[in-house]
Parts: C-alpha cells; structure tokens; sequence
C-alpha cells in the first residue's frame, strides 16, 4: 500500500469512526433509557396520556423509529465511504 492509498485510507476510517461512534452512543443511550425510565419513573411511564397509550410505549415504538432512522442515515453516509473505497481500488490498480 503506497502513502497516497494510505492517506485515503486513514481519511476513510476517520470519516467512519466520525459518524459510528457518536451515532453507537446515541442508539445505546436511547435504547437503555427505556428501561431505566420505567425503574426510576413508573407512575410517569405508566399514566396514560393519549388514547390509553403510556409514556413507556409511545417510547419503545420511537425506538423503532429511531433505528429505521439510523440506518437512513448510514445509507446516506455509506455513499461518502464508497466514494473513499473507490478511490483506494483506483489508486491501487494504477500501481
């Protein structure tokens, strides 16, 4: 591997680690916040607030929601990360 491939490939995992760490990080908060909500809080969690529907559920169907989210965004991003390993394949096949 020469240092321009090298240096795409450092930009590619830079730009991957810039968007999976903080998007892991939201997705493990959100998901665990659930459950702890529920421990900490359950009268709130369980007081009906629209229709019958508790606090506990209108959350656990946003974690649906979130994750299809989550993974829109990725597929967005992923086009940037291809664009990356494209040019690493490129750089290398001039060689």
């Amino acid at each position: 591997m020469n240092e321009a491939e090298l240096q795409t490939f450092q930009r590619l995992i830079r730009a991957k680690k810039r968007f999976l760490i903080p998007a892991t990080i939201f997705l493990l908060v959100f998901y665990f916040l659930l459950p702890v909500s529920i421990i900490c809080f359950p009268k709130v969690m369980n007081h009906p607030f629209f229709f019958g529907m508790t606090p506990a559920w209108a959350f656990a169907f946003a974690q649906f929601a979130m994750v299809w989210a989550l993974g829109g965004l990725y597929y967005l991003k992923s086009k940037t990360f291809d664009r990356f390993a494209g040019q690493i394949d490129k750089e290398g096949q001039s060689r």
